[in-house]
């Protein structure tokens, strides 16, 4: 550390007495040449300064995205704009149903409506069936709070107010004391 703020400290003081200076410059690092030094055999001080590098990078990455989309989109646009043009209003000729996506006057929005949107009626009967599903749900709960209130009040089911005693403990007792009782035999009743 202390040999890095030593060097700061002597290029800081070498360009502070150095009025006239020429820059040279390659890429990221920039030369300074004193005219009084340039007689001295052209000795050379090295200035210090911040790489450019991921600004650089930075404009080149959004060069290239940006052309990468901007021109595909921009041709398609002109293209549509100016070889297909708006949709003209003609009469619907009888039986037939236009489709969703014939309402839009734009190429590129009835391209959207057609290929990537869903139609408006898919949509409706999509939310009409979320509705019939919580209705569904909504009545199955009321009909347990019913169920559950009968069971509080007659207390007769083995469900929600039954509270069964240890069984399995109770099961496995029952049996090893059968067990033991086997082994042992009715004569052990002192």
């Amino acid at each position: 550390m202390v040999s890095w703020s030593g060097l700061g400290r002597s290029f800081g003081i070498n360009l502070l007495k150095n009025h006239t200076k020429t820059l040279n410059s390659v890429q990221n690092v920039t030369f300074t040449t004193s005219k009084t030094l340039l007689d001295a055999h052209g000795h050379k001080t090295f200035v210090i300064q911040p790489s450019r590098w991921q600004w650089h990078k930075f404009k080149d990455m959004f060069h290239f995205y940006a052309m990468l989309g901007l021109i595909p989109v921009g041709a398609i646009i002109f293209y549509s704009n100016v070889f297909i043009g708006p949709a003209t209003l003609t009469p619907i000729p009888e039986g037939y149903e236009p489709k969703h996506w014939e309402y839009y006057r734009h190429p590129i929005t009835r391209f959207i409506a057609r290929y990537l949107h869903q139609s408006p009626q898919q949509d409706y009967e999509k939310f009409m069936h979320f509705l019939d599903e919580e209705k569904q749900k909504q009545k199955l709960r009321q009909l347990e709070k019913q169920i559950v209130k009968k069971m509080g009040e007659r207390q007769d089911y083995q469900a929600y107010y039954y509270k069964p005693m240890i069984n399995k403990y109770l099961r496995i007792n029952k049996k090893t004391g059968e067990e033991m009782m086997d082994r042992i035999g009715d004569d052990y009743k002192d």
